[in-house]
């Protein structure tokens, strides 16, 4: 169930709770609702989730912030880790100013309803970033609810975080980024309009509008991808980028080539994960150039394919 104040959430004494943005909802948030859910079971209670829009770092920072996952496919993801309610605040300059302590007394405890909070380690919230897990800890004695942790998850020796995950996809580092994912990174978009060049060199090509411009675009280059249209999922190519080849001062874009598809899909929302990274996005001097190493891209994609059905046989 989705809430966009804590007024439409029914006081329960029991409620198990957590707090956070949770963009990319990566494997160390799943610990976090892993938790959540367990201990509210236990209570035969239930589980609260209270996040935020837009980004608290928009208006903190006063800066744009490239997102992990839009606010429908966050929201979608925490409601299929079995959370019970979600509540989804406006963040804003005055929200920003709520202390520490009235956040957790005033909104949560005496709104909400609170028998236990659970955060990661790192988390903090309040005015000046006041609040922390021990604040937590020391408020929660006077006022009669526990506090849990989540430690730091370790993947490749680096801590998880949706910082270290944005950090690995404009270095280029994608299997990092989808490990600390627990999946392939995504983004969702609209088929519109380009200028056909695509398909005059062989390669009809799909150019996407992100559902959302906030949207993180991985390093430029060329990427194995998993294409999902109308329900189907397909095998294609991803090239991101300024197209060096034929602009000199190009736009960035998003164009999806898919294998054995020759279907019309203007207009059509289509979600594209970032499966393997290829190489770096590349200047040829002609388009027959272009077109070898587009072949040779394609050869490399279905040398992957092969390697990877014969590992999961």
């Amino acid at each position: 169930m989705i809430r966009y104040s804590l007024e439409d959430i029914t006081f329960n004494p029991k409620s198990v709770v957590t707090v956070g943005t949770f963009d990319g909802l990566h494997v160390a948030h799943r610990r976090i609702l892993e938790t959540l859910v367990e201990k509210a079971r236990a209570l035969r209670s239930r589980s609260v989730l209270i996040t935020f829009k837009p980004h608290p770092q928009e208006i903190l920072g006063r800066k744009k912030v490239e997102l992990l996952t839009t606010e429908e496919e966050r929201v979608q993801l925490i409601a299929e880790a079995g959370i019970d309610e979600i509540c989804l605040l406006k963040f804003d300059r005055d929200f920003s100013m709520i202390t520490a302590e009235d956040f957790l007394l005033k909104l949560i405890l005496q709104k909400v309803g609170m028998h236990e909070l659970v955060l990661g380690y790192n988390h903090t919230f309040g005015r000046g970033a006041e609040g922390t897990v021990e604040f937590a800890r020391r408020v929660g004695e006077r006022a009669g609810f526990g506090v849990d942790y989540i430690d730091a998850i370790l993947i490749d020796n680096e801590k998880v975080s949706s910082s270290v995950i944005r950090g690995s996809l404009r270095n280029g580092n994608l299997q990092l980024a989808n490990k600390m994912l627990g999946r392939p990174y995504s983004v969702e978009g609209y088929v519109i309009r380009g200028d056909q060049r695509g398909r005059l060199l062989g390669y009809p090509t799909a150019n996407l509008k992100l559902v959302d411009d906030r949207l993180l675009i991985p390093s430029f280059g060329v990427y194995v991808v998993e294409v999902t249209v109308e329900g189907n999922r397909l095998t294609g190519l991803a090239s991101l980028g300024v197209r060096p080849t034929f602009e000199d001062e190009g736009v960035p874009i998003v164009e999806v080539w898919i294998a054995d598809f020759d279907r019309d899909i203007y207009g059509k929302r289509i979600k594209v994960s970032f499966i393997l990274r290829l190489r770096d996005e590349m200047k040829f001097d002609s388009a027959e150039q272009l077109i070898a190493q587009m072949d040779q891209d394609k050869r490399m994609m279905n040398e992957f394919l092969v390697k990877t059905i014969n590992k999961q046989r």
